[in-house]
């Protein structure tokens, strides 16, 4: 398999003299934050770079392509081969990273023959994005840059990527250097655990985004079994948007702890802001009525409910046909349907459910839907 280590990747970075960045033509919504660091890195050795979203022509000698997820398989295979099939750029070498090349580099492999690299660079991670090319982000994200503060998470959850991707958690050198200098007032917290850092960093962070008056979100959201007195007082202080204040309900082994986090950031004057969002996982482990208990907790705290339906990590389609232990293919469509365009506290699932066939003359749910419905484990 040709997955090469970052040796040899920065050592094909610091030969290239004219490198096309190539970010494939799936729907996102960032900033690519991998080719934004290489561009720095890049030009601060005096070569070139171009950004492209397909294969164009020039006269490169290095090509670099990230991926999303592995839902893009199809559109990333193409672009590859595209690449290599075009007469200006066939005997470029190329180099895949990002999240699907680190999840599968085998498949890639299989299908391309493409030089791989898995995981972060720590020698780009000394680098700060470089935000004066034109990304293609839209909305938002055009007055925001996202920063990674620490990698890593200790959890390992069955349905999370984050700790194959970055295996060991550190702090990372040049987080306060980010905020600083980035000269937007959206700042994006990526960190995939935030609070399982020391507290003094924790601190650190918060008194460096108020100090540079940032907004904030707080984008993989926090763990609410590790949110304290101390962490919620800090943590409620930031001035957020678009309900920046993320954390995670993923299963009934944080209930309680869920609510103890929302109580502590509801005393130090959170729902104020109006800025809260949960994100709950669903179709993994849990039974309907489990996620139907954790959005309506979400509900109670009035934080805005992120309904994340589980999928396979090595899924190649858009199309999710995983259906969960406990659930039923129509019963996960009508439970979504109601969550994100009817469900609000003072109408049941079972109410709307009566109300919809009334209104449409039919049974939304069979008899072996509602069995899936009521069980309990």
């Amino acid at each position: 398999m040709p997955i090469i280590n970052e040796r040899i990747f920065l050592d094909y970075l610091d030969n290239s003299k004219n490198v096309l960045l190539v970010e494939p033509l799936y729907i996102k919504k960032y900033v690519p934050l991998g080719l934004a660091k290489i561009a720095t890195y890049i030009k601060s050795k005096g070569r070139k770079i171009v950004y492209s979203r397909n294969s164009i022509v020039g006269n490169f000698d290095l090509i670099l392509l990230t991926t999303l997820f592995s839902t893009d398989a199809k559109i990333v295979i193409s672009t590859i081969k595209q690449l290599q099939s075009n007469l200006t750029l066939f005997h470029v070498p190329i180099i895949v990273g990002g999240i699907f090349a680190s999840l599968m580099p085998k498949y890639i492999e299989e299908k391309t023959g493409i030089n791989i690299f898995v995981g972060c660079s720590d020698m780009l991670d000394n680098c700060l994005p470089d935000y004066s090319l034109d990304w293609q982000v839209k909305g938002f994200v055009k007055d925001s840059f996202n920063v990674f503060t620490t990698r890593g998470c200790p959890n390992k959850c069955g349905f999370c990527m984050v700790w194959k991707m970055e295996p060991s958690f550190k702090i990372l050198p040049l987080w306060k250097e980010t905020i600083k200098k980035i000269d937007k007032e959206i700042c994006i917290i990526s960190d995939n655990n935030l609070l399982h850092a020391p507290f003094f960093h924790i601190q650190d962070v918060v008194r460096a985004l108020n100090k540079y008056e940032k907004k904030v979100i707080i984008d993989s959201g926090v763990d609410c079994e590790l949110i304290t007195k101390e962490n919620a007082k800090l943590l409620a202080s930031l001035k957020y948007v678009r309900k920046g204040f993320r954390l995670a309900f993923d299963d009934m082994s944080q209930d309680g702890f869920y609510q103890k986090a929302m109580e502590q950031m509801i005393q130090f004057g959170l729902p104020k802001q109006g800025s809260s969002t949960t994100f709950i996982l669903f179709n993994f482990n849990d039974t309907p009525q489990d996620a139907y208990y954790r959005l309506r907790q979400s509900w109670k705290f009035k934080s805005r409910p992120y309904l994340m339906k589980f999928r396979p990590l090595n899924q190649l389609t858009k199309r999710n046909f995983y259906i969960g232990k406990y659930w039923t293919e129509n019963l996960l469509r009508v439970f979504r349907y109601y969550t994100i365009y009817f469900g609000y506290e003072t109408m049941t699932f079972e109410k709307w459910v009566e109300y919809q066939n009334k209104e449409f003359k039919k049974n939304f749910l069979t008899d072996e839907d509602w069995q899936k419905w009521n069980f309990k484990k």
